[in-house]
């Protein structure tokens, strides 16, 4: 489900950057990049007429005629002209200042972090069941702890992306949403790897980092409220609460379910991408300074006053 999401978001990429833009052009690119794929398919069956009958059953054949149907030249040609510059539509500018498109936007966040918390639920129902029994070990309890509050964490994220503010300014430019995506994905690369041959007590320690560092989140997250943003935007000035001793409080604490999760699959890749996070995470605050220095200008000072992430040490 979340390959054909990210295929289909892959797709409309013309379509999303230039209504991101508003750009007039929109209402011209988004019919083309609907019929774009039956297009360039008669095309494939015009020029190779045999090419459909003799992939069958090749699977690596198959992707490729399939990337060429929805990613051949009709699209790359579409892409290249909303990357050029066009007049604007100011109703499409007045739409992207409403509640509604924040909202429309934040939903592939919403179904990715839904996505989440289903796939903890298993887990989290097996040990249940066993503390109920009284069949649990130490390490189902602290792992039904550390779930739960990484179900709790993912959560409030979703209720904090429908009712969190409008933004009153963004950052333009495609590096600083690219390193909030990356930021924000690149730790899901380590789920994908081998699940490391750990003792029992190594085992307890990763549980428990996961566990404090998703309980801090949800209590951090719960501070900064409707101002929650994963792409740099600036919605309410939050300076109270963890934020008094911290300029970044939730990436702090994720330090910590990081490098927990890290333990738990094999290294060194494992390491390698949750160090990868780690500086993402500083990058990302380099943006959001940025912003928040251009909507508030209290915000100078406070920055001068407080720590980037831990108070008296970075």
């Amino acid at each position: 489900m979340l390959l054909l999401a990210g295929v289909l978001f892959l797709y409309f990429l013309p379509s999303v950057l230039s209504f991101m833009r508003g750009q007039k052009r929109f209402w011209i690119v988004f019919p083309l990049n609907v019929v774009v794929t039956f297009v360039q398919s008669a095309a494939l069956q015009l020029l190779t007429p045999g090419l459909l009958a003799s992939v069958q059953g090749d699977v690596t054949s198959m992707i490729l005629v399939g990337f060429l149907a929805n990613f051949g030249p009709g699209w790359i040609a579409l892409l290249w002209w909303v990357s050029r510059l066009g007049t604007s539509d100011p109703r499409l500018l007045k739409a992207q200042n409403t509640k509604a498109y924040d909202t429309i936007v934040a939903l592939p966040l919403i179904l990715w972090f839904a996505y989440g918390a289903l796939q903890l639920r298993p887990t989290l129902v097996h040990d249940f069941v066993l503390m109920q029994s009284g069949d649990a070990a130490l390490l189902n309890w602290i792992r039904f702890f550390s779930l739960s509050a990484a179900m709790a964490f993912n959560l409030l994220l979703i209720y904090l992306l429908v009712v969190r503010d409008k933004p009153v300014r963004r950052l333009s430019g495609v590096m600083p949403r690219l390193a909030a995506l990356i930021g924000t994905f690149l730790g899901v690369g380590m789920l994908q790897l081998p699940v490391a041959h750990l003792s029992l007590g190594a085992q307890i320690v990763s549980a428990v980092l996961v566990g404090v560092g998703s309980l801090a989140s949800v209590l951090v997250l719960w501070r900064l409220g409707k101002s929650f943003s994963i792409m740099p935007e600036a919605r309410t000035l939050v300076t109270s609460g963890p934020y008094a001793y911290a300029r970044h409080p939730l990436y702090g604490v994720e330090m910590i379910t990081i490098i927990g999760t890290a333990v738990q699959f094999v290294q060194p890749w494992s390491g390698i991408v949750g160090a990868a996070v780690l500086v993402m995470l500083v990058v990302r605050t380099m943006f959001e300074e940025r912003v928040l220095s251009e909507a508030y200008p209290e915000y100078a000072s406070y920055r001068a006053k407080t720590a980037r992430f831990i108070p008296g040490v970075i």
